[in-house]
């Protein structure tokens, strides 16, 4: 049998990231489904969580076939579905809308390192549905007016070769207008970022650990700034900035969730945003962008060691899977 094959590490960290995300996203998706107002935003949050309730037993019962651990992850007793609304509709569609980008990239990047064909199986199905999620959230916040486009550039009308030698002189400097590509590395920095703000000044919100919300509203901070020095980029190359007038967070101070499952998605976020200014460092050749995007990974690092810190203090922080250490089981 094609399962008889042990999981190789890429698909156990795969499956055990997939488990974690899963647990936390029934959480999230609960509450935000006892508080939805929207008819069509509720029927596209039911579907997701029917999705994500599909996908739990199965990981599980990959895990305990291949005779590993099942992660802890997450439960009822870290999401109290009663909580006031913390969240607009339009973050919920928003949210949505990232949720599948970020699952379109992560997904992908798995299935480029596995090779048992069932686990390949999975995270093609995965893909798949990011894919449609992405695709009917996009058309339901365009169809609402509210879906944050990336901007509209003027081109050239005709193919254009380069004959100046100096422009690889000015390729990496900061005074030739931006490519297509950098606008949409620039771009997906503020829409994620826009996310990103919106949860951690939520969770500050609702914290009750004093720590921990100082460490969310830090977040807020550390998004504010990325946002305002990348539109302010924009404003300069006199290109279109993308802006929502949904704050997106309510006045509410009950949390809807648990300190372990709150600090957990900052760090899922914040690993995200590392992923994405990567992506961009590798993909821009403005001097001026290139140390932007290296200021923001080292900016997100600490930002991320802070609250790994924060939750290894907590014991919320569950182990990942590693190899065995040899020589710690000699019993000598």
């Amino acid at each position: 049998s094609i399962k008889k094959i042990p999981l190789i590490s890429s698909e156990i960290y795969g499956l055990w990231s997939c488990y974690i995300n899963e647990t936390l996203s029934k959480c999230v998706f609960s509450y935000f489904l006892n508080r939805v107002e929207d008819t069509a935003t509720r029927q596209l949050l039911q579907e997701t969580l029917a999705l994500s309730t599909q996908h739990i037993p199965i990981i599980t019962n990959i895990f305990n076939e291949d005779g590993l651990p099942v992660p802890n992850g997450f439960t009822d007793k870290d999401v109290n579905i009663n909580a006031p609304r913390l969240f607009t509709d339009g973050f919920y569609l928003a949210y949505l809308s990232y949720l599948a980008r970020v699952g379109m990239h992560n997904y992908t990047l798995i299935l480029n390192q596995i090779t048992r064909a069932d686990i390949i199986d999975y995270f093609t199905q995965r893909i798949t549905e990011s894919i449609e999620l992405y695709k009917k959230a996009a058309n339901l916040r365009l169809s609402k007016g509210i879906f944050i486009r990336a901007p509209r550039i003027e081109v050239p009308k005709e193919v254009q070769y380069l004959e100046d030698k100096s422009f690889m002189a000015n390729l990496f400097g900061d005074k030739r207008s931006l490519f297509a590509s950098e606008i949409t590395h620039i771009f997906s920095h503020i829409n994620s970022n826009i996310i990103g703000k919106a949860m951690v000044t939520g969770f500050g919100q609702v914290s009750k650990e004093k720590q921990v919300s100082d460490y969310f509203f830090q977040g807020k901070d550390i998004a504010t700034q990325k946002i305002n020095e990348l539109t302010s980029i924009y404003t300069k190359e006199g290109i279109p900035v993308p802006a929502t007038s949904d704050s997106y967070v309510t006045d509410s101070t009950v949390s809807p969730f648990s300190e372990k499952l709150m600090m957990t998605h900052s760090f899922i976020l914040t690993n995200t945003s590392v992923a994405y200014s990567s992506m961009a460092l590798a993909d821009n050749l403005r001097s001026d962008l290139m140390t932007l995007f290296m200021k923001y990974l080292a900016q997100d690092k600490k930002y991320a060691d802070e609250g790994i810190n924060i939750m290894i203090e907590n014991r919320w922080l569950e182990q990942f899977p590693q190899a065995v250490k040899h020589e710690n089981l000699a019993k000598v």
